[in-house]
């Protein structure tokens, strides 16, 4: 066989090389499209030497990063037009000293931030980083609720639904019940993890809670102190796990 002359054999390998850099180069592209949002009322960007507010939309799936600080009411930004929820929309994040918190995020783009305990521990620092929710729900499957939960308890939330976007399993709606049960449903088969899974959720006024999914799909409400407060408003909004 003849041997292939050195420059013709590193064109061929350039070649070859050249789909994996594209490849990189556009996920490196996708990874860096995050739209910067306009704060107000005196909130803050990137306190602790975070990232300045930004969001992004990965196949219908709504995304933040970055952490403010300040603000002289909740009210921190209004989303852009083209990641508006359909529905309100309400997602935990961190505050200070790892305090519980959440966004509540209302159709119309205007996002407040509400603190479990001290609205102080919102204006010393709200992180974004980890928050997101679902905004096209044509896109998730419906889930079945049991033992007396649920849908939409209170305000304009959604009903509760299921989807996988790259094999991250994406959960929205909220949910509430008058029982005493916390097993709320159960995830479809294809859906379900392959080990049990912990994923923190927000409660009623902005408690904490988890849900605990076994590979079995049963799905299990805990709250970090009442019951009552996931029986009161038991959030799915930014909830995910990897299968």
């Amino acid at each position: 066989m003849n041997k292939l002359h050195r420059p013709l054999l590193g064109a061929l390998m350039a070649m070859v090389a050249l789909p994996a850099v594209l490849g990189a180069t556009a996920s490196v592209a996708q990874a860096a499209s995050f739209t910067p949002l306009t704060l107000q009322n005196g909130w803050t960007n990137a306190p602790y030497s975070t990232s300045n507010a930004a969001v992004t939309n990965v196949s219908g799936i709504v995304r933040f990063k970055g952490a403010n600080s300040g603000g002289s009411s909740a009210q921190a930004f209004t989303l852009p037009v083209a990641f508006l929820p359909r529905t309100e929309v309400y997602v935990p994040v961190d505050l200070c000293n790892a305090a519980n918190g959440r966004l509540m995020i209302d159709p119309s783009g205007v996002v407040t931030v509400q603190a479990e305990n001290a609205f102080s521990d919102a204006q010393c620092f709200t992180s974004l980083d980890g928050a997101s929710f679902a905004r096209s729900p044509d896109s998730l499957v419906p889930l079945a609720l049991q033992n007396g939960w649920t849908n939409t308890p209170w305000f304009n939330t959604a009903d509760a639904a299921v989807g996988v976007v790259s094999g991250i399993v994406d959960l929205k709606c909220a949910t509430g019940t008058s029982g005493t049960n916390a097993q709320a449903f159960t995830l479809p088969v294809g859906i379900r993890p392959a080990t049990e899974v912990y994923v923190p959720v927000d409660l009623c006024n902005a408690a904490n809670g988890r849900l605990k999914i076994d590979p079995s799909g049963v799905v299990t409400v805990q709250a970090e102190k009442a019951f009552s407060d996931a029986q009161c408003f038991t959030s799915l909004d930014g909830a995910s796990f990897a299968q």
